[in-house]
């Protein structure tokens, strides 16, 4: 009889075993689906894409800060009035639904001044021929960094809301002030 346990016993003991290992092997072979990469897929063109008659420029050349300074002061002035919609592109994503946001929302003695500019970057340049023997165009897009702060009056006091934005400007010029240099 006690060989009998025995054998029972290390029957039992190697079916534990082998249901071990095959939970082991189980657990092994799922955990190898969670680990599949399935490559994000991206459209076949650039992602910042110029005009068909454009062409890129070889050099670019950064828009003066500057000039990009007097700009947004220049945009920031017309902000939360009626001009507003004069600084903005015909191309701007969700401009209507900017305009409504802005004339609904905020108070209409709010004004958004610059506190600093951060950083200045021209992500795209490129020319545009000239039209009717006309000069052609030098087109840059350029990104601004800027700390921002709206003020208006609040309940109690004059409230002042600090922030960080991101400005997209276009500026065109002929090309003729360059095209011996380059």
């Amino acid at each position: 009889m006690m060989f009998l346990n025995k054998r029972i016993a290390s029957h039992n003991v190697t079916r534990l075993l082998v249901v071990i290992l095959f939970i082991g092997l189980t657990s092994t072979v799922q955990a190898g689906k969670f680990r599949v990469v399935i490559p994000i897929t991206s459209p076949q063109s650039p992602a910042a894409t110029i005009p068909e008659n454009a062409i890129p420029v070889v050099k670019v050349y950064p828009v003066p800060r500057s000039l990009v300074e007097q700009r947004l002061r220049e945009i920031l002035k017309k902000w939360n009035t009626p001009h507003m919609a004069e600084t903005l592109a015909a191309e701007f994503y969700d401009r209507s639904r900017l305009l409504d946001a802005v004339d609904s929302v905020v108070p209409r003695d709010a004004t958004l001044r610059i506190q600093s500019l951060q950083g200045i970057q021209t992500l795209q340049q490129y020319r545009l021929p000239a039209a009717n023997n006309g000069a052609g165009k030098e087109v840059s897009i350029v990104s601004a960094t800027v700390r921002t702060q709206l003020e208006f009056n609040g309940p109690a006091s004059i409230e002042l809301l600090p922030g960080t934005n991101e400005f997209i400007l276009k500026f065109t010029r002929p090309v003729l002030e360059r095209a011996s240099s380059e």
